[in-house]
């Protein structure tokens, strides 16, 4: 009788990263000509960029030196910063829309805890916005009184960005819910609502808000501006979320649902402790992805004359003498939106990774 005796498999060579770009960057003659040709543009490009933003840029808040400049004028953002990140807050009582930037901040980033997932996390994001609303508004403590029409800024961005996500998510699931329920009004309504709001321009929903909805409810009964635009932009995301949950909940087996049967647990019960969470877990990315939407679909407020910090920008472009530096104004502010959007991207692949069905990958 013969026996074999198994040889372990030779595992394969790590190649170093110097091989890995020459196979892959210049395997033939015509990938090194476009590599070649590329990294050539690339490199141009960064020293025009180096040249305008940096080398021959000006930075006194003089527009008559930023006219005789031949680069970036970022003299602009030394003298319109304050009115672009705060907005017509008064100028008084600066400190209160950054405590209240700080504190909303704040309780983001503790209910972003796991631990605190939940209702914990949930009361304390109310909590963040109360208390936001209480610095900003004022009329207590001492506070004078600031109407919602001088809000404005990154705090008012953040503030609406906030509260559409924090409003989105359970109203979002309800209608995934509602949409997959076997009682057909509900389906009915459930759908009619999605599918009415997902082939809407947001702009669309933005005027109804604010010109539309005024016009239809008594008088007694009008709410502030600011609060119907907040509405407004909660039901977007929702509708948006209740696809994202609603995929979730597809892609979970009958026979979760089946097992929570069998060990006797209640329909409310299978939704919450057995199929809730595995959808979300699912929907981590897609729902990372509605957020930044949400954050950047903000800045479609400045359309109805709420100047959050696109409409804030806007409003400081309109002195003549900096209008022609436009573009170092938007750099900042695309600046500032690409950070929260890469702070929102950086928590969603923490999550990905902590809740991932294979944690080795």
């Amino acid at each position: 009788m013969t026996v074999t005796t198994l040889q372990p498999m030779a595992m394969p060579a790590r190649l170093t990263l110097t091989t890995r770009l020459r196979s892959e960057l210049f395997a033939t003659p015509r990938t090194s000509a476009v590599t070649v040709v590329i990294v050539a543009a690339l490199l141009l490009g960064l020293w025009r960029l180096l040249w305008w933003g940096i080398l021959d840029a000006e930075t006194q808040a003089n527009p008559d030196a930023c006219r005789r400049a031949a680069g970036a004028c970022w003299g602009v953002i030394a003298e319109k910063h304050r009115l672009v990140l705060l907005g017509r807050f008064p100028f008084g009582e600066s400190w209160r829309p950054v405590a209240a930037m700080v504190v909303l901040l704040a309780s983001v980033g503790i209910a972003a805890l796991p631990r605190l997932f939940g209702r914990a996390g949930f009361v304390l994001l109310v909590a963040g916005l109360a208390s936001f609303g209480l610095l900003m508004s004022g009329g207590i403590a001492g506070l004078s009184k600031v109407t919602t029409d001088l809000w404005g800024g990154l705090p008012l961005t953040l503030f609406l960005a906030v509260l559409s996500c924090l409003a989105g998510v359970p109203l979002g699931i309800l209608l995934a819910l509602g949409r997959r329920s076997s009682l057909p009004v509900v389906r009915w309504l459930s759908t009619g609502y999605i599918e009415l709001i997902r082939g809407m321009p947001l702009i669309t929903l933005l005027f109804f808000g604010a010109f539309v909805l005024p016009l239809l409810l008594p008088a007694n009964l009008r709410m502030d501006p600011m609060v119907r635009i907040g509405i407004c932009l909660s039901g977007f995301s929702a509708a948006y979320l209740a696809e994202v949950f609603r995929g979730g909940l597809q892609a979970i087996p009958r026979g979760q649902y089946e097992a929570a049967q069998a060990l006797g647990l209640a329909r409310t019960k299978t939704l919450r402790y057995v199929v809730l969470p595995q959808a979300m877990r699912i929907t981590i990315a897609p729902t990372v992805s509605s957020f930044i939407g949400a954050l950047k679909d903000t800045s479609l407020v400045a359309i109805v004359n709420i100047y959050d910090l696109t409409g804030a920008l806007k409003l400081a472009m309109g002195d003549s003498a900096w209008r022609p530096y436009f573009l170092e104004m938007y750099l900042m502010i695309s600046a500032i939106y690409l950070a929260l959007g890469l702070c929102i991207a950086q928590y969603g692949r923490f999550l990905e990774k902590r809740y991932s069905m294979d944690r080795d990958k």
